[in-house]
């Protein structure tokens, strides 16, 4: 079953699938505004990735309208967005986007968003993404990958809003966090790889993307709030060994050219640095662990 769904075809059919994982607040919120967004052909899937919270029960009771499946295990980011691609199978509406639980979407965002992905022949688009505690502060205005050092970076990250660039332009990769992708594209380029455990599965998308000839755009005129780091924490070992082990494993599928790993160095050194001075000496070991980690084919290591 559909929710949300209308009669009304001069707009594409949109799909929004939700990953949850023990959010069942921020899934609340979340629901909610997209239930508000004014989209007039949407329909919600709820992927609820093995919580053993209420999330659940809690989509049961408040929220019986919007479809919900929930997988057997905790499938991770990108296999729990695949569940949900694949849950779709032949029902693959106009555009699908994926978005996280801890986002609210504001009015108007999706129309936005998938107007300039239809009038730009886009394979995927992305909205502008605001700190939910800093609406005027941006944490995502377009991904750029640098061509020689094979630094991952969100444009505009921290900005006002005042200070960025209102064009829509295309970017070098999307956000996981919130991001749209059209029927071809899916068709083309199939699903999430699943080898990455967590993070960096959205850039390796995105360059799978360019590399069979779509393109990504990005729309600051369409909004989306994220409460960044909900999950992990913004200082966490486990979120530092495991972004330094995608970012590892992503340089090793796409960026070929010597001078990247010198300057990955660099940046691991200095990522290392920030925490020590910070107090975290246990997230700076954190960020070599995964490098080497993931250089050496070594099994994860638990950090909790």
């Amino acid at each position: 079953m559909s929710a949300n769904k209308s009669d009304n075809i001069s707009s594409p059919e949109l799909t929004v699938i939700v990953l949850n994982w023990n959010g069942s607040a921020d899934l609340s919120e979340c629901m909610k505004s997209l239930k508000n967004c004014g989209y007039p052909a949407l329909r919600i899937l709820c992927v609820d990735n093995a919580s053993t919270d209420d999330s659940v029960e809690m989509m049961q009771k408040d929220f019986p309208e919007i479809e919900l499946i929930v997988t057997s295990e905790n499938l991770r980011w990108a296999g729990g967005n695949n569940f949900g691609l694949n849950h779709l199978g032949a029902e693959l509406s106009d555009y699908v986007l994926l978005l996280n639980n801890d986002t609210i979407v504001k009015a108007g965002a999706f129309s936005k968003l998938v107007e300039t992905a239809a009038s730009k022949n886009a394979w995927a688009a992305t909205p502008r993404i605001c700190y939910a505690e800093a609406e005027h502060k941006i944490w995502y205005d377009g991904g750029l990958i640098g061509k020689l050092t094979g630094w991952i970076r969100h444009s505009g990250i921290r900005k006002h809003v005042r200070d960025c660039s209102s064009e829509v332009r295309e970017i070098d990769y999307g956000s996981g966090c919130a991001l749209l992708l059209s029927r071809e594209c899916v068709q083309q380029v199939g699903l999430f790889d699943e080898s990455f455990f967590l993070y960096a599965e959205d850039c390796d998308y995105s360059m799978r993307i360019l590399s069979a000839g779509g393109s990504i755009w990005h729309d600051p005129g369409s909004i989306v709030l994220h409460k960044v780091s909900q999950s992990t924490g913004s200082d966490s070992p486990k979120k530092a060994y495991l972004k330094s082990r995608s970012i590892i494993r992503f340089l090793r599928k796409h960026c070929m050219v010597w001078t990247v790993w010198p300057f990955q160095v660099l940046i691991s050194i200095a990522q290392a640095g920030w925490f020590l001075f910070r107090g975290y000496p246990v997230t700076a070991a954190a960020v070599f662990y995964g490098f080497i980690d993931e250089l050496r084919n070594a099994s994860q290591k638990d950090y909790c």
